[in-house]
C-alpha cells in the first residue's frame, strides 16, 4: 500500500507538471517586460494644442493723398519697401515711406504748428542720416535744412517743404501684397494704391470662449507647417471681444480685464448646442522664425502651456502601480523593491512625466518601469 500510495503521488505531480504523456499543459502567464527609471526633480507643465494659421501680422493700405494723377510705377507684389524707399509714383513723383504711427494729415512746412508728426518726420531724417537736430516736434531751420539735404540726395527738387501725399507713415517696412490699380491708371486723392503686411511672422488662432485662459506674454510652442519643426512663440495681442464666425450684426462680449482669453481646446470656430458656432476670441502669436516660401497662411499646430508646476518630484507614467482600493504606487528597483504609495499630481504629456509625492520618495531613486 505504500508503494501503491508513492506511485499515485508522483503520477499526479507528473501531470500536474504537464509531464506525464497525455497530459494538458496550464496556460502561461505572459511576462511583463521590467526596465527602470529615476525619480527625478524636475518642472512640468501641462499643455493645449490649439490650430493656427501661419502669417504675417498687420494689414496695411496706402492711399493717394495728392491731387489726383496718373500711376507712373508700382512695386512687385512680394517685394519689401523700407524707410525711404518708393511706395509708388504718381506723374513721376516718388511717394516715399517713412516709419511712424500717426498718418500724415497735412504738408511739411518752415513754420507750421509743432506736433507729433512733426518729430515723426525729425527721427525718420535722423535714420535717414538728414541730422534735424533734437526730435522736439518744431519745424524750424535746422529740420528745413535736413529736408533740402533730403531731397538733394533723393534727386528731388530743393524746396525745404513737403507737400501733403509726397510722404507716407507705417509702422515699419511693407511686404506688397496687392497693387489694386495698374502702371497708367488714374488714380484720384484717397483711392488705395498699394496694400501690404509687416515683415513679423505670426500665427493667428481663434480661442472658443469658457476654456483655459491665455494671456498676453503666454509663451507658446508653434509646429510648423512640416509637422516636426518647432519654434517658439509669444502671445503679443488677445481680442477682447469675441465673435461668433460668419455670424452678421453683434458681437458677444468676451475675455478678461487683464487681456486673457479662454479656449475651448480647439482652434477655429467651434459648434455650440444644436451644431451652433460658439463665439471665439482671436489670439495673435509673433514668432522668431521666418515663414518658409509658400507656406504664408499655411495651418500650424500652437501648444499653448495651462499648468506648471516646478520643482516636483516626478516618474515616467509608466512607474505607476494600481492599488487595490485606489490609488498609485511605485515599486522600487530590485527583486524585493519595496512599494510606496504616492500621491499623483500634474501629468506632463510631452515628457510623460507625472508629479508624485510620497513617504521614502527621493531624486535619484530608482524604480520598476514596465515595458510593453
Amino acid at each position: 500500500m505504500a508503494v501503491t500510495g508513492a506511485a499515485l503521488a508522483a503520477a499526479a505531480g507528473f501531470a500536474a507538471r504537464g509531464l506525464w504523456p497525455g497530459g494538458t499543459h496550464p496556460p502561461v502567464a505572459s511576462a511583463v517586460t521590467v526596465a527602470t527609471a529615476l525619480v527625478v526633480r524636475t518642472d512640468l507643465s501641462a499643455r493645449q494644442t490649439v490650430a493656427g494659421t501661419l502669417g504675417y501680422q498687420g494689414i496695411f493700405t496706402v492711399a493717394s493723398e495728392s491731387g489726383g494723377g496718373v500711376i507712373t510705377w508700382l512695386p512687385a507684389e512680394g517685394g519689401i519697401v523700407r524707410r525711404g524707399q518708393p511706395l509708388f509714383a504718381v506723374d513721376a513723383q516718388p511717394v516715399t515711406l517713412l516709419y511712424g504711427a500717426l498718418p500724415a494729415w497735412r504738408p511739411f512746412v518752415p513754420g507750421m504748428t509743432a506736433g507729433p508728426d512733426v518729430r515723426q518726420l525729425q527721427r525718420n531724417l535722423a535714420a535717414l542720416g538728414f541730422d534735424p537736430g533734437p526730435a522736439d516736434g518744431v519745424f524750424g531751420w535746422s529740420t528745413e535744412l535736413a529736408v533740402q539735404r533730403w531731397q538733394l540726395a533723393s534727386g528731388e527738387t530743393v524746396t525745404g517743404a513737403i507737400p501733403l501725399g509726397a510722404v507716407a507713415f507705417l509702422p515699419g517696412p511693407l511686404r506688397v501684397t496687392t497693387t489694386p490699380a495698374q502702371p497708367g491708371a488714374l488714380v484720384t486723392p484717397g483711392a488705395s494704391v498699394v496694400s501690404g503686411t509687416s515683415l513679423t511672422a505670426g500665427v493667428q488662432v481663434w480661442l472658443p470662449v469658457g476654456g483655459p485662459s491665455v494671456r498676453r506674454g503666454d509663451q507658446v510652442t508653434v509646429t510648423m507647417p512640416d509637422g516636426t519643426t518647432t519654434v517658439p512663440g509669444t502671445v503679443t495681442d488677445v481680442g477682447t471681444v469675441a465673435a461668433v464666425p460668419g455670424a452678421s450684426g453683434g458681437t458677444v462680449s468676451g475675455g478678461s480685464q487683464d487681456g486673457g482669453a479662454s479656449s475651448g481646446g480647439q482652434g477655429g470656430a467651434s459648434s455650440g448646442p444644436g451644431g451652433s458656432q460658439a463665439a471665439v476670441i482671436p489670439v495673435t502669436i509673433t514668432i522668431s522664425a521666418p515663414i518658409p516660401a509658400g507656406l504664408d497662411q499655411a495651418p500650424v499646430q500652437v501648444s499653448i502651456t495651462q499648468q506648471r508646476a516646478d520643482g516636483v518630484l516626478a516618474v515616467p507614467v509608466t512607474a505607476l502601480v494600481a492599488r487595490v482600493g485606489g490609488g498609485y504606487a511605485v515599486q522600487a528597483a530590485g527583486p524585493r523593491g519595496r512599494v510606496i504609495p504616492v500621491t499623483t499630481g500634474l501629468f506632463d504629456g510631452t515628457s510623460g512625466l507625472v508629479a508624485v509625492t510620497g513617504a521614502g520618495l527621493t531624486a535619484g531613486l530608482p524604480v520598476a518601469v514596465a515595458q510593453g
